[in-house]
């Protein structure tokens, strides 16, 4: 049971952690507008994946699951505050860190993923 929540949860993270970085980008480059919530429900569900993960990993990786749980607490705070954060022209700093956090959570669940054993399979 475990293997298999390991396997959709990476699953998930590749999905909306590419997605979230995609329309993230569109974003900042000014695009895409309209996408917002869907770059934050794809965020929300890359941290739901990595706090999965986490929790699947406290026994065999005690350490990187402690910081999976609290790195996805940042990710998520640092999304929903960004807008109010450094307004003006240094507004590229908070959204420069929000997406190194971001990229950080989707390296954490491919990290965690390895530990558990879980890889989904690559694409040929």
């Amino acid at each position: 049971m475990q293997h298999t929540l390991s396997r959709i949860a990476i699953i998930a993270a590749r999905i909306a952690g590419t997605a979230a970085l995609i329309i993230g980008l569109m974003l900042w480059f000014g695009q895409g507008g309209a996408l917002i919530h869907a770059h934050m429900g794809t965020g929300t569900l890359l941290v739901l994946a990595l706090w999965l993960l986490g929790a699947l990993a406290l026994k065999a990786k005690p350490g990187a699951a402690i910081l999976a749980l609290v790195w996805g607490v940042v990710t998520l705070a640092l999304g929903i505050f960004q807008g109010a954060l450094l307004p003006g022209e240094y507004h590229w700093v908070v959204q420069a860190g929000h997406l190194l956090v971001g990229i950080s959570a989707i390296v954490q669940t491919e990290k965690l993923a390895a530990a558990l054993g879980a890889q989904a399979p690559q694409a040929a």
